[in-house]
């Protein structure tokens, strides 16, 4: 039934009174403050404004004004409509802003904006910042349980138990005593515990796991040069567990993939290319941060050992030796989770 509004503020349309579908045609105008309905069979019909709400228009078809008891009056007079709803005075002027912003391409525009800068900044800033209050919150032991669970998961997958001999373990364990003590004096909150594995897959690597868990591969042992540097890569994977890092990271991810849903509505989303490119970009990124705050770290503990901050340069030369393809290779340090080595080397040099 088309509609339009009379010369007396009358707005015609349909009426339907929520309890069948049958649509019987109605005059609604405002009177006394209140919305009055004169149906075709003579009844009249009276709601107060908190009892009309100003519903969704999409595109060209007509709005409509949700009444108690899930009555409705659709008309496609959206001025009409929206005129009634303004002389309802204040009591609905929410809801009609709220229709403006519907159909107003500009605000529409300007919300997705506002939604977006949102979203990014809360990717980027809200949600490291929220891991790390998180993770500090967590009590001791969740973090020991998940650090003891990764450590099984890697011995049941991908490492074996120390080739080193005994006494070479408690050589490098003596070596490392003094700066794990040190350790212990300044952050006192912390248990730090090193463990050797044989681990080709991984090669030459050390890592921290939640709880203070250092593991150091016997390749990585093989590839120092002077148990100082084991001590240099000791004190980067000590900054890691200070400063909970794996706890983080864990809190990160559940973090992205709430954000995720939340973006697309799904959370199985989370996984497709779409949602998963940026959740894999603010990860790496995540990470690199952390690498860079581990090597603050260590940094600060070598000097503080009065241990050459050469020795972290010097293992990590054999680590990552430099190729000619290192300038070409921007694609593979984009997506890196550490900082470009020459840049890692470069600051342990400066600091000597």
């Amino acid at each position: 039934m088309s509609a339009s509004a009379l010369a007396d503020g009358l707005v015609t349309g349909r009426y339907f009174d929520g309890q069948s579908s049958q649509a019987r045609a109605a005059e609604a105008r405002v009177d006394a403050g209140q919305l009055e309905l004169r149906l075709e069979s003579g009844e009249r019909l009276q709601f107060a404004a908190d009892q009309v709400r100003l519903g969704m228009q999409v595109g060209s078809a007509g709005c409509y004004l949700h009444l108690a008891d899930g009555a409705v009056l659709e008309s496609t007079d959206v001025a009409g409509v929206q005129a009634l709803v303004r002389a309802l005075r204040s009591s609905t002027s929410g809801t009609l802003w709220l229709h403006r912003l519907e159909i107003s391409p500009r605000l529409i525009v300007l919300s997705l904006l506002v939604t977006v800068a949102l979203m990014v900044g809360g990717v980027v800033w809200g949600v490291p910042w929220a891991s790390d209050r998180i993770a500090h919150m967590l009590p001791e032991s969740l973090e020991e349980l998940a650090g003891s669970e990764a450590l099984d998961a890697i011995d049941r997958t991908w490492a074996d138990p120390s080739e080193l001999t005994e006494a070479r373990q408690q050589a490098l364990l003596a070596h490392m005593q003094p700066s794990l003590q040190w350790l212990t004096e300044q952050y006192p909150e912390r248990t730090l515990k090193v463990h050797f594995r044989s681990a080709p897959a991984l090669g030459a690597n050390a890592f921290a796991l939640p709880g203070g868990h250092l593991v150091f591969t016997d390749e990585m042992v093989e590839l120092a040069q002077h148990d100082d540097e084991l001590v240099a890569v000791l004190a980067h994977e000590a900054g890691h567990a200070v400063h909970r890092h794996g706890m983080r990271n864990l809190v990160q991810g559940s973090l992205l993939v709430f954000v995720m849903a939340s973006m697309t509505g799904d959370i199985s989303a989370a996984s497709d290319l779409v949602a998963g490119v940026p959740a894999l970009m603010a990860t790496l990124a995540y990470r690199r941060g952390m690498e860079e705050e581990a090597d603050d770290f260590a940094l600060d503990m070598l000097r503080a050992r009065q241990i050459p901050p050469t020795r972290f340069v010097d293992i990590m030369q054999r680590l990552d030796p430099p190729g000619e393809g290192d300038d070409e290779d921007s694609v593979a340090r984009f997506l890196s989770t550490h900082p470009p080595t020459p840049e890692r080397i470069e600051r342990f040099q400066a600091a000597q």
